[in-house]
């Protein structure tokens, strides 16, 4: 017993001390961005603009690794949070969710009123209004994460602890959404699905809501969620402090990234103002945009940076926060003796490489997976975030009570 109290004190310990020195890279990065440029050399700029490379996806490693620690030792997963509601009426991981998402929402909008981050230069805000990819993707991707066993998240801290069924959904994911993004499915979804959109100049909800102060919009959003997760039952596994802290940590975890990633960019835009035009220069934005948590994209840049390694340019902050996951969750299944080589029945197999299929396509197509649409771009209030996270659940309690139907038909 005394062992175990021992383990969870230093865990905690590390996910503090992880969470600090993120917090310490941040106001690093700020404190560049103070600096008088005029008196700099172009040598000492480029060191400068080095170390904020560095320091970015340092960040990313240690965000990553936090993540996939909560994950590893909570269990947390986005999509029990969306198919519970049919499978098990337990409605926990959707609570803790919940949580994620109020501290994710109201940290975000915190430092966009300080401005600290301009989440208007974020893909979630100002890319276009493609309505149809985020119906079509989200609810693909939404029973996928069925299918696959777990969310974007999940299935790479399951790998992560030896669970083969989750490597297999990784692998999947990885392969289909690569296809969509660079190979033989990306024509179709630029060709068919990217083609229908609305002419809006950003995806900002309190902009369709001007009639109403940004902070009533939040005031209200905090208060759904908080009266939601105040009506757990007694008894319900919510009625502790696990799960509410690992919301709270996973939603602060996107406000990091947030904060790292936003600090960058104004710091780029300070130390670098000779090279670029201004802050609508196409180079600034591709690279140091606005960014926080998803794995979309970064899960095939990852892969494809490992295999093309001499050729690609370097390592950055998506990538590292892939590495991250597998890391954390890694050394905390190790840490809690919780590592396990599993290899489920065929038939579970079969399920993972569809649902990991299904998840690669949806993602591509809706421009980001439960973590980055659900948690990253619901935090900026974007318009299509909120729509794809709806036909996500949609989507998962599709494939939730299809396979319900299923095995009640082979009883």
């Amino acid at each position: 017993m005394e062992t175990g109290k021992t383990k969870t004190t230093i865990g905690f310990a590390l996910i503090i001390a992880a969470f600090l020195c993120v917090i310490y890279l941040i106001f690093r990065i700020k404190g560049y961005a103070a600096m008088d440029v005029e008196t700099l050399s172009d040598e000492k700029i480029a060191a400068i603009k080095e170390s904020i490379n560095r320091i970015v996806w340092l960040s990313g490693l240690l965000i990553g690794g936090l993540m996939g620690a909560v994950v590893q030792r909570s269990t947390f997963c986005i999509a029990a949070a969306c198919h519970n509601i049919i499978t098990t009426n337990d409605l926990t991981q959707t609570r803790a969710y919940a949580m994620a998402l109020l501290v994710a929402i109201v940290g975000t909008q915190i430092l966009y009123s300080f401005g600290d981050v301009d989440i208007s230069r974020s893909s979630f805000i100002s890319s276009p209004f493609t309505w149809l990819a985020y119906i079509v993707g989200g609810f693909i991707f939404g029973v996928g994460i069925v299918f696959g066993g777990g969310c974007a998240s999940r299935i790479l801290v399951r790998a992560a602890e030896g669970n083969l069924g989750g490597l297999v959904t990784v692998m999947a994911f990885i392969l289909s959404s690569g296809a969509t993004l660079w190979g033989i499915t990306a024509r179709f979804r630029i060709d068919y699905i990217e083609t229908l959109r609305l002419n809006t100049q950003n995806q900002y909800l309190p902009n369709f809501l001007s009639f109403v102060p940004l902070w009533a919009v939040i005031i209200a959003v905090g208060i759904i969620l908080i009266i939601f997760m105040l009506t757990a039952p007694k008894g319900s596994p919510w009625r502790g402090w696990r799960w509410p802290l690992a919301g709270a940590a996973i939603g602060l975890t996107v406000v990091l990234a947030w904060w790292i990633n936003g600090s960058a960019y104004k710091a780029m835009m300070h130390i670098d103002q000779f090279a670029f035009s201004g802050p609508d220069d196409p180079m600034l934005l591709q690279r140091w945009r606005p960014k926080s948590l998803t794995f979309a994209r970064p899960d095939a840049e990852a892969f494809r940076y490992i295999i093309l390694y001499t050729g690609e340019t370097g390592i950055n902050f998506a990538i590292a926060t892939v590495f991250g996951v597998l890391g954390g969750a890694y050394i905390a299944a190790m840490f809690s003796r919780t590592f396990n080589w599993v290899a489920p029945p065929l038939q579970q197999f079969k399920y993972n490489l569809f649902g990991g299929l299904l998840m690669g396509f949806g993602a591509v197509v809706a421009m980001g997976c439960n973590i980055g649409h659900g948690l990253s771009g619901i935090s900026t209030l974007a318009l299509g975030s909120i729509l794809t996270m709806t036909f996500i659940f949609i989507g998962a309690i599709t494939g939730a009570k299809y396979i319900n139907w299923r095995l009640m038909k082979e009883l």
